[in-house]
């Protein structure tokens, strides 16, 4: 009938799948009566399962190179005297499957007999248990149903109905009904029913056993309920291999094997085994050389309990050859190996054993780095298959790979492919040589951290407004153009030119040089250190003229006699950073500006001796000697100095496992992205000679070029376009336009040649730059940095300047030099008892365009001493020299002041 076909038809997967639907009315412990109700009888109706399928190609050869079969092993057959025997090639199925007449591999059968797609049993056995609530292993027993027959010929129907609403029904099933060996547990034993098995000793009487278990449903469902039939036994099957002498097998025996165990319906295992059995068949099978016959046909197929085979356990072939007809019984162990449910295993009979030799070999990639890309890993997969008398022959193998973790006892877990790996090749068909992939990885994010912002964070407020000039009035008042800032809070600072205060006094020697007067915006001589007792002179407004960290520098503002400017720092954003504030008269015209420099390098703290330089301690101020003998105490850091932070990228990795098909080799290798640690180099502020005002800074960027560090505006922008020589008064105008020279020398910013502007040899001027304390060092003062105190170059890298350094790398490293304070004893010869000071190499600002180049290589530092009208002395370095040089005055370069004396 065609449901009988379509039923077979789905026969070929690991289960089959029966649908039936039920009436029934009975209970696990209610003591229910046969309903009277006149409803429909059991019927069946039958689904295709088309996921049941062999492992091997229909007609493939029973030893291809690449059988879909998995190969269990190669198997010695000894005769009893250890004469040449035979081998068996060991293989395993997926399902119970079983050749036909052709020689070809047709649908998983289920009968051993093997019952197939056009002989499925007449009639299989049903139990059911009716019970209410949840299933109970304690007390539901399968007394509804107890081996009531199902058969074809009613139309697969019953009398049973369903139990109604508020109780649920289970069902399970076994085919053949009434088998022989089959012993069903007691309809009075509660839980899952189980089946006693023993296997017939007459290979004809063993029938391919079935099982099915349904989890549990509604008793009112009074619809079809699904069964699906599972194989419970192991097929054992024997062809011919390559290589097989023609001849005659007449027997088979399975020695010390199982014959008897117990199985749990719906389960997928089986126990409580019995003595050992032998298992024979008498055969006639001659074969003629040729591989894939079959020595065991259809009816003939051993089954078996699927199990671990004991110690003990052998396979004895009683063999013939037609060449001598010498008979010969030969025997191989398969003790310890498995005979799993619901497969087939073919063990194929060869004269001459097939080796098969794999290489397996997976180069891992270098370890990527934190920047990410592309890297190659590479895959060698083939097996060289040989047998005595032929060639080897070297065939691919097809890998597949997937990532996994450590389970935390020597073994693995799958895990899914890590977001950060974009591009990987996770299979391949293998080949006799080394085939490279790429493996592309995300950037690793960095995170940042800086332990001078984290000072800053820390730092107490000031508490009320803290004026700056007397250290919250603490001392007499000293002014300046620049004042650090070491916490958060509100500041104060009184309307004075630069340094025009001194110990609470007029300090005339500022501002009253001879024979030139210094002026102020106006362009007018300084006749007062207050702004506001000058002529034309009124305070109007403050402002913030711009910063280089967002909200450095808030609420910028006058005092209500506006005599002093006022301003925040607040908690929440403070961090190394630079800010240049002013006071405008009435025509909004800046007056004058200061330098807010927000740092943790306190000045004035005393003087400390570092062995070597430390980029994350704070700095402090250090006493040098020059070429000459003289000592100049340096400021710590070079004004305006922010240490970059420190930016780490976590290394992160994962494991891959390759696989080769068939073979089961696997290789693991582990994909790294590299850990990086990146001390960037720090910034500073830069200063036109003369000029007391910071022009902006410079930074890398993440590709290492160098450009203009991030400004925010307040009133102003940094503007470095600034053309032409302009007045002090202008110049004091716009502290934020970097002023080339123009196309006319001198190289000077300034239309007027003033020598004086920071200071000759005397006390500093209001246009230094430097804050309380400090002033802009003589040339002199950058001597003792060489054995000479002059320049020195190239070959005498190692032996003539002043430092720690032994090459070039320490240099580009560290973004600068590391020198010892005391000087040279002589040429090679060191004296590190003072420690060392160092100075970055943060290049400059360019005399033309003011853009900043080669940060990193080069380094340049003002002097206060003129060279000529339009160059200063200054301190100039590369990795490889160092020069106290002249430069055009119009240049930015660093300012790293000493103290005043």
């Amino acid at each position: 009938m065609d449901v009988k076909k379509n039923f077979y038809r789905g026969l070929g997967n690991r289960s089959l799948p029966v649908l039936f639907s039920v009436l029934l009315f009975a209970s696990c412990q209610d003591d229910l009566q046969t309903s009277v109700h006149t409803g429909p009888g059991i019927r069946f109706s039958v689904s295709e399962d088309k996921e049941w399928h062999a492992t091997r190609a229909a007609g493939s050869p029973a030893e291809a190179t690449t059988p879909r079969d998995s190969l269990l092993g190669v198997l010695p057959l000894q005769a009893a005297d250890g004469g040449e025997g035979l081998y068996l090639h060991a293989m395993i199925a997926d399902g119970i499957e079983v050749t036909g007449a052709n020689g070809q591999t047709d649908e998983p059968q289920t009968r051993g007999s093997l019952v197939g797609a056009d002989n499925f049993y007449d009639s299989f056995g049903v139990l059911a248990s009716v019970y209410t609530g949840t299933w109970s292993e304690d007390s539901c027993l399968p007394d509804y149903m107890y081996d009531v027959e199902v058969t074809e010929a009613s139309a697969w129907t019953t009398s049973y109905y369903w139990p109604g609403a508020g109780r649920n029904i289970r069902f399970f099933a076994y085919a053949p009904y009434g088998g022989q060996g089959i012993v069903l547990s007691d309809k009075t034993s509660a839980g899952t029913p189980s089946i006693t098995y023993t296997v017939p000793t007459d290979v004809a009487d063993q029938q391919d056993l079935l099982v099915a278990a349904t989890s549990g449903m509604a008793g009112n469902t009074a619809a079809a309920a699904p069964l699906s039939f599972a194989h419970a036994l192991t097929a054992v099957r024997f062809t011919t291999g390559d290589d097989m002498m023609a001849g005659r097998i007449t027997k088979i025996t399975l020695k010390g094997v199982y014959g008897s165990g117990s199985h749990t319906m719906g389960s997928d295992s089986w126990n409580g085994y019995g003595a050992t059995t032998d298992f024979s068949q008498t055969l006639a099978a001659a074969v003629d050389g040729a591989a894939n016959q079959e020595v065991t046909p259809v009816a003939a197929t051993f089954m078996m309990l699927p199990q671990t085979l004991p110690s003990g356990a052998s396979i004895e072939v009683v063999y013939t050859d037609d060449l001598t007809s010498t008979q010969r019984t030969l025997t191989a162990s398969i003790a310890g190996s498995q005979w799993p449910m619901g497969r087939t295993v073919t063990y194929r009979i060869s004269t001459s054993s097939i080796v098969i030799t794999p290489t397996f070999t997976v180069t891992a990639p270098a370890d990527f780095t934190y920047a990410g890309g592309s890297e190659n890993y590479s895959v060698t997969s083939c097996a060289a298959v040989s047998r005595p008398g032929d060639a080897t022959r070297t065939v691919p193998v097809a890998w597949i790979a997937e990532f996994v973790e450590d389970d935390g006892s020597g073994g693995y877990n799958v895990i899914a492919r890590p977001e950060w790996l974009t591009a990987f090749t996770a299979s391949g068909n293998g080949g006799t040589s080394a085939t490279t992939f790429p493996a592309t990885v995300m950037a690793q994010q960095g995170v940042t951290s800086n332990a001078h912002n984290e000072v800053l964070q820390s730092a107490a407020p000031v508490s009320g407004t803290y004026d700056l000039s007397t250290k919250g009035g603490t001392t007499a008042m000293n002014t300046a153009n620049c004042y650090a800032i070491n916490a958060p809070g509100s500041y104060s600072l009184p309307l004075v030119y630069g340094n025009a205060i001194k110990e609470g006094n007029e300090n005339f020697s500022a501002y009253l040089f001879s024979p030139q007067k210094f002026v102020n915006h106006l362009d007018m001589a300084i006749g007062n250190p207050y702004i506001y007792n000058n002529a034309n002179c009124t305070p109007d407004d403050a402002v913030l003229v711009w910063q280089d960290e967002e909200n450095l520098v808030t609420n910028v503002r006058l005092s209500p006699d506006k005599h002093n400017l006022i301003f925040d720092v607040p908690q929440a954003t403070i961090k190394q950073g630079n800010a240049i504030v002013a006071v405008r008269d009435t025509d909004s015209r800046i007056m004058w500006s200061w330098h807010i420099w927000v740092t943790d390098f306190v000045p004035g703290l005393d003087p400390t001796v570092e062995e070597r330089y430390d980029p994350v301690k704070t700095p402090r101020d250090k006493v040098v000697t020059n070429y000459q003998g003289a000592q100049y105490t340096f400021m710590g850091a070079n004004i305006g100095w922010c240490d970059a932070g420190t930016t780490t990228y976590d290394d992160r990795s994962v494991k891959v496992r390759f696989t080769q098909a068939e073979t089961g080799s696997t290789q693991v290798i582990t994909l790294t992205q590299a850990s990086h640690s990146v001390v960037n180099s720090g910034n500073q502020t830069y200063f036109q000679f003369g000029r007391k005002d910071p022009m902006l800074g410079a930074i890398r960027d993440v590709n290492g070029s160098t450009v203009d560090k991030t400004f925010y505006p307040g009133s102003y922008s940094f503007d470095k376009s600034g053309t032409g020589k302009v007045t002090i008064g202008t110049s004091i105008q716009k502290p934020h336009v970097f002023f080339n020279y123009g196309s006319a020398k001198p190289q000077d910013w300034s239309a007027t040649t003033y020598n004086n502007l920071w200071h000759i040899s005397g006390p500093k001027t209001i246009y230094d730059p430097s804050p309380v304390g400090y002033q802009l060092p003589l040339q002199d003062a950058f001597k003792g940095f060489t054995y000479n105190g002059n320049y020195v170059s190239g070959n005498y890298f190692l032996s003539r300047f002043n430092s720690p350094y032994t090459s070039t790398t320490d240099y580009t490293d560290n973004f600068g030099w590391e020198f010892y304070c005391n000087k040279m004893t002589g040429e090679g010869s060191y004296d590190t008892a003072g420690g060392t000071i160092f100075f970055p190499a943060l290049c400059y600002r360019h005399r033309e365009n003011g853009s900043v180049n080669l940060l990193g290589d080069t380094g340049y530092y003002w002097a206060a001493s003129p060279f000529s009208n339009d160059e200063g002395y200054s301190l100039f370095f590369t990795g490889t020299s160092i020069w106290p040089v002249n430069n055009g005055r119009t240049s930015g370069f660093a300012v790293r002041p000493v103290r005043e004396k």
